[in-house]
């Protein structure tokens, strides 16, 4: 099981779902979140950063590796190794990725009782479309898929 927390930006004015890959690295090894809006103005980001689609996640990496270190995990910590592989990053492709699936699924709701196939290739759909977009926007963990 993975842990999953909302969190807001630096601002207080947007917000992030993040996800912990088998909780293997605490909330706290997140020191800053930034939004486009709040993010550092600074055009390079430090060796603790990682940017994502004007995001900045900002890690406490040496905390990042007692955790890892703890698991008896190898790897030399940095902030790509952290996002990429999950250990702590969006809870999807992006930070809003939660809140469209929620209300996709709220949205095409009423379709499960009229004709569950076309829920199902509606959803499809949409969240395929979501995807592309994503992809075309630039968001690294979209690239991925």
């Amino acid at each position: 099981m993975c842990f999953q927390q909302l969190r807001a930006c630096q601002c207080g004015r947007n917000s992030a779902y993040l996800g912990y890959r088998d909780n293997v690295l605490a909330p706290e090894v997140l020191v800053n979140l930034y939004c486009p809006e709040c993010r550092p103005q600074d055009e390079s980001l430090s060796k603790d950063m990682i940017e994502d689609g004007g995001w900045v996640l900002e890690y406490d990496l040496p905390a990042a590796q007692v955790f890892f270190n703890r698991r008896g995990f190898p790897h030399p910590v940095n902030p790509d190794f952290i996002f990429d592989e999950g250990y702590l990053s969006w809870q999807g492709l992006a930070p809003g990725d939660q809140a469209f699936n929620n209300e996709l699924h709220h949205r095409l709701a009423p379709l499960v009782q009229e004709d569950l196939n076309l829920y199902l290739q509606k959803l499809k759909e949409e969240w395929l479309a979501h995807v592309a977009q994503l992809k075309a926007a630039g968001w690294r963990k979209a690239q991925r898929t």
